[in-house]
């Protein structure tokens, strides 16, 4: 008799994950739906303003909110790392078989898990560069600024020129990366539902799919006419000098009388900086 069949040979422990396999995945679920999710809606839906809205009056708000930055740790960073490291864990650990059986179900399997590493990539590279000034060698040196220096509006005209930029593949990535959070935070929500026990018959996941496809082609409208305004919007010249100054940490000459600087604006710009 070998030793491996030796009847005091001890079997291997369950990893932490198979150990506390469904409450894991339940909470991995939850963190996609509330607080990531929810954020996403709101993200994109302030997006979309730039062409139906006031973009620099709701990224104002945003900016304006009491302890932003503890909001931002605790209602968004950490529950985006602990919903990545589970995610990436449970993606290296899967067993894609969409090639060999490409049904529906497995290739939404396997996007769903295409779509979360592009995602967090994402994430991270557009968290990084807003938030920690990251231009990653040069490439993405993309400078976003709410106000000039003078109190000009900004927004839109940084937020177009970080889509007009040299390097196409600013534009590319940045529309790959969108709807790759908008892919997996619709199917993500209809797998949810399932893990939880709410849609356990097929008619109740064929209702759910309804809702889930409809709430991820609204976001996908919405992430469509903020790259289409961003993307053709016409950046006026004094914009990007002011832009281009305060990035090489000059400053523009002092407006008289305290005044705002009085620039000759495009006509969008110029109606999101009326009261």
């Amino acid at each position: 008799m070998s030793a491996d069949a030796s009847p005091n040979a001890q079997a291997p422990q369950p990893s932490l994950l198979a150990q506390n396999h469904f409450l894991l995945r339940r909470l991995h679920s939850l963190s996609g739906i509330v607080p990531i999710g929810v954020f996403l809606i709101f993200h994109l839906f302030t997006n979309f303003q730039m062409l139906v809205g006031n973009f620099q009056h709701e990224v104002e708000f945003i900016h304006n909110m009491p302890a932003l930055i503890y909001i931002e740790i605790l209602g968004l960073w950490l529950p985006i790392g602990f919903h990545a490291v589970l995610g990436i864990a449970y993606t290296l650990g899967s067993n894609p078989n969409s090639i060999q059986y490409p049904y529906m179900d497995n290739w939404r399997y396997t996007l769903q898990r295409v779509t979360g590493i592009l995602a967090f990539l994402f994430i991270f590279v557009h968290g990084a560069k807003l938030r920690w000034g990251f231009t990653f060698g040069g490439y993405l040196d993309t400078p976003f600024y709410l106000h000039g220096p003078h109190g000009e509006p900004l927004a839109t005209a940084s937020t177009a020129i970080a889509l007009q930029h040299a390097f196409p593949w600013v534009l590319v990535g940045y529309v790959v990366g969108v709807y790759a959070c908008v892919y997996h935070w619709a199917n993500g929500l209809w797998t949810a539902a399932i893990s939880w026990g709410l849609t356990l018959s097929v008619a109740a996941q064929r209702r759910w799919g309804v809702f889930c496809v409809g709430l991820g082609l609204a976001l996908a409208v919405f992430s469509a006419g903020a790259i289409y305004k961003a993307a053709t919007y016409p950046v006026a010249d004094q914009q990007r000098e002011m832009i281009r100054l305060m990035e090489a940490g000059r400053t523009l000459p002092a407006a008289p009388h305290d005044k705002v600087l009085e620039l000759p604006l495009p006509a969008e710009e110029a109606h999101e900086a009326a009261p």
